[in-house]
């Protein structure tokens, strides 16, 4: 039996770069450490609601993101722009708070997916057929390169136990590779020193969330924009769908991922809540519900070297390979992508870069074995 092509991480660049395999023709293995799909895309939402809350990634920017709109043409899912229109709240730090009769327009405007980008993941990850095997909760330990296949070592529910592969792409932060994955041969130091200094976008970030029965904001004439220089929430916008009948706002939590970590979750919610209600109203005391997801404390998107957020957007750069892993390993990931990384677009962009290695390097050990097949 030939060995599988091993797709490792099944967010939204595992997720596309599965899918790209399967048209292709190939047999695909997709590992994900976590027990759900779309890692870094987190949709949230009542039980059989529509409109789903993004504690990830939420924009998107057409005609500058030609691989997201494509994409969503083809698995026929809505897009609407980020509402802005109406006053924008500031608050300064010493707690007053300011009417700005302006809205936050963006030029070019943001854009939503319908549903959440959660409905993206869950849309391509239900084009997988019986070529991808999906393994959730599996975690890759590491990577052992053999002369005719990569041996990963995997630990599930049920232990460690390994796998081979013909091909592997590597979908998970560049960080994350570098502290949790032992590669043998090793990996020169000057490419592991590059993979720890590459930022994890998102990763020292921390998102909030609250549902309303009603945009009463929108109501009132405002935008649902906020900015704030005494937090916790640092920037706030509407999360509301596209009709606005399922209201929501949602914020970047400006505090430190070590003060976060200090006062706790539960302490967070309050605290963004009192924000709310600073700047919107009592109304925005008490929503349906609320949630946040601090970036910083998930073990499988930071590491310690993640402890800020960004305060720039860094140059990312497609994921150098040794030269005797080349002919088996391919990066992919936002952050190995060389025009988007950071975005939804780099995902996709990594993805298709990691599958024409792939497929390259699939042809080209077919024309040096034409009656010879890989096998375990």
């Amino acid at each position: 039996m030939s060995h599988p092509v091993v797709v490792v991480g099944a967010g939204l660049s595992g997720l596309y770069a599965s899918w790209l395999l399967q048209q292709s023709g190939q047999r695909v293995l997709l590992l994900e450490a976590r027990d759900r799909i779309g890692g870094r895309v987190l949709s949230q939402g009542e039980d059989g609601a529509a409109h789903r809350l993004d504690l990830g990634p939420a924009w998107f920017w057409p005609g500058m993101n030609p691989r997201v709109q494509k994409i969503l043409k083809a698995l026929n899912l809505r897009s609407f722009p980020q509402h802005t229109r109406g006053a924008t709240m500031v608050e300064g730090q010493d707690g007053k708070v300011y009417k700005h009769q302006s809205g936050w327009e963006q030029s070019p405007s943001s854009y939503r997916i319908a549903g959440g980008t959660g409905a993206l993941t869950q849309a391509i990850h239900a084009q997988l057929n019986s070529q991808v095997t999906f393994k959730a909760s599996t975690r890759v330990l590491g990577m052992q390169l053999r002369p005719h296949a990569v041996e990963l070592a995997l630990q599930d529910g049920t232990g460690p136990w390994s796998q081979g592969a013909s091909q592997v792409i590597v979908t998970i932060p560049p960080r994350v590779m570098a502290q949790d994955l032992a590669l043998e041969p090793a990996w020169p130091e000057k490419m592991m020193k590059d993979m720890r200094a590459t930022p994890t976008w998102m990763a020292g970030q921390a998102k909030f969330v609250a549902a309303y029965a009603s945009a009463f904001w929108r109501e009132a004439g405002l935008s649902g924009d906020a900015m704030s220089h005494r937090g916790p929430m640092g920037e706030i916008h509407d999360a509301s769908d596209e009709s606005g009948q399922s209201a929501a706002l949602f914020g970047f939590v400006g505090a430190s991922p070590s003060y976060r970590a200090g006062i706790g979750r539960e302490a967070l919610q309050s605290q963004s809540l009192a924000q709310l209600e600073r700047l919107f109203g009592p109304q925005a005391a008490t929503p349906l519900w609320s949630a946040v997801q601090d970036w910083a404390l998930d073990p499988l998107t930071a590491t310690s070297e993640d402890s800020r957020p960004l305060s720039y957007h860094p140059m990312y750069s497609v994921g150098e390979v040794p030269a005797d892993w080349k002919s088996r390993v391919a990066l992919a990931g936002t952050e190995r992508s060389p025009n988007y990384g950071g975005y939804l677009e780099g995902a996709l962009e990594a993805a298709e870069l990691a599958v024409q290695s792939v497929l390259g390097n699939l042809s080209a050990q077919a024309k040096r074995n034409p009656s010879t097949t890989e096998t375990e």
